[in-house]
């Protein structure tokens, strides 16, 4: 059998605090300063010992007694305050959701390998951009003397190829929380195309350019496996490692679904806030669970906490995209704050059976626009220093543009813009 695994949010982080917990539980806590290159998350946690990530106050541990926690939530003289079961969190890109659709709909099955076939086999746009590619033509990119210089972005993904010519021999960083698998390879591409639209420059083949803050130091946390999914327990490990690295962005382009009316996660929330207190902003897809023009899914977990900026997805004709989730339950969080280009977006991917001929790919997906929004926080930060994590996200807010018939529900406070 599994095991299942535990999302433990403590109040504090007191020594006597977590003595406590180790003698109810019978569980030995490893703080996570004391992780390393040859001591992971993942080799630590097991039925007798858990991990405690400082940075956020939260506990990972495995197979516990859900009563004894439920009642330890209940006790005021206890550190625990909350928990919750791990859950699946998976890349927010479309061809993931027709992957997903295959499994659950056997009897559609053939008009979804259709329309795999046509995402999969869709040419790059034939006509010539001028300049730049129109996701960053719509955030108004020409206008901006910031390159991100200095600026840390951390993509939390399936890895990034570093063999791809856009980023070989740069000077990026990077660890792997899924075992057995290396950050720096990306067999399933998400990855590479997400650092490419936050941190690329010019496409090799036509010389057009297709990423935003190209000056930026990347920093690649694999949260998401080679097949593009990734558990709660990743997610936290990598967040914690980026703010103990001091990463000012933190982009993730995955999701995990939520019902109507289902309240955001206090872990999450509590994770955003501590990111911020930290500096830090977390950025996250909105999710694709949508199928426009039907009543759209709620946003997605972690972007449907109030502390994790939400980003939702505009296709070129500055039209919501069909699959991007909306602001329904807005009284508990769950709103979109930003959006941003998420549509036939052409970034770096690797060669691989999607992917024969050449070293970029057209994807769809609030996997897509969430990238552009990391990138374009990073020239924000470049050309005002001074301002904390809190001021920047205001200032996104600030100054992205309403579009004319779409709903705040649906974009938030707009496109964003330079």
């Amino acid at each position: 059998m599994e095991n299942e695994r535990y999302i433990v949010v403590l109040e504090d982080q007191h020594k006597n605090s977590l003595k406590k917990i180790e003698n109810e539980f019978d569980v030995n806590i490893t703080s996570s300063e004391f992780l390393s290159a040859e001591n992971r998350a993942y080799d630590v946690i097991d039925e007798d010992n858990g991990v405690l990530y400082k940075n956020l106050g939260v506990l990972v541990v495995e197979n516990m007694d859900e009563a004894q926690l439920k009642s330890a939530v209940k006790n005021d003289s206890n550190p625990i305050v909350y928990f919750e079961k791990e859950r699946d969190f998976f890349s927010a890109d479309e061809l993931s959701i027709i992957s997903e659709l295959k499994k659950q709909s056997a009897e559609i099955a053939d008009k979804i390998t259709e329309l795999e076939k046509y995402i999969i086999n869709k040419p790059l746009p034939q006509k010539p951009l001028v300049e730049m590619e129109w996701g960053l033509k719509a955030l108004g990119l020409g206008n901006s003397l910031y390159t991100g210089k200095g600026i840390d972005i951390c993509i939390l993904d399936t890895g990034l190829e570093l063999s791809h010519p856009d980023f070989f021999g740069k000077n990026i960083e990077g660890k792997s929380f899924i075992a057995g698998e290396d950050w720096n390879r990306d067999p399933n591409g998400h990855g590479t195309h997400c650092a490419g639209v936050a941190t690329g420059n010019i496409r090799l083949d036509n010389g057009k350019r297709y990423g935003i803050a190209k000056e930026a130091n990347l920093k690649i946390a694999k949260v998401l496996s080679d097949a593009g999914k990734g558990t709660t327990s990743s997610v936290i490990d990598a967040i914690d490692w980026a703010i103990t690295k001091k990463f000012r962005i933190l982009s993730l382009s995955l999701a995990s679904p939520v019902l109507l009316n289902e309240a955001p996660s206090p872990l999450f929330e509590t994770v955003g806030a501590r990111a911020l207190e930290n500096n830090c902003i977390i950025i996250a897809a909105a999710g694709n669970d949508s199928n426009r023009p039907a009543v759209p899914k709620p946003v997605s977990m972690p972007a449907n906490s109030m502390s994790v900026m939400a980003v939702g997805a505009i296709d070129g004709q500055m039209k919501v995209a069909k699959f991007s989730n909306a602001g329904l339950n807005p009284s508990t969080g769950g709103n979109v704050n930003i959006c941003a280009p998420g549509v036939d977006i052409i970034s770096s991917y690797p060669k691989n059976s999607k992917n024969k001929n050449g070293n970029y790919y057209a994807m769809s997906g609030t996997s897509m626009a969430t990238p552009h929004v990391s990138g374009l926080i990073a020239l924000y930060m470049e050309q005002f220093p001074e301002k904390s994590a809190k001021e920047i996200w205001e200032l996104v807010e600030t100054k992205a543009k309403p579009i004319e018939g779409l709903k705040y529900r649906d974009i938030g406070n707009g496109l964003i813009q330079i």
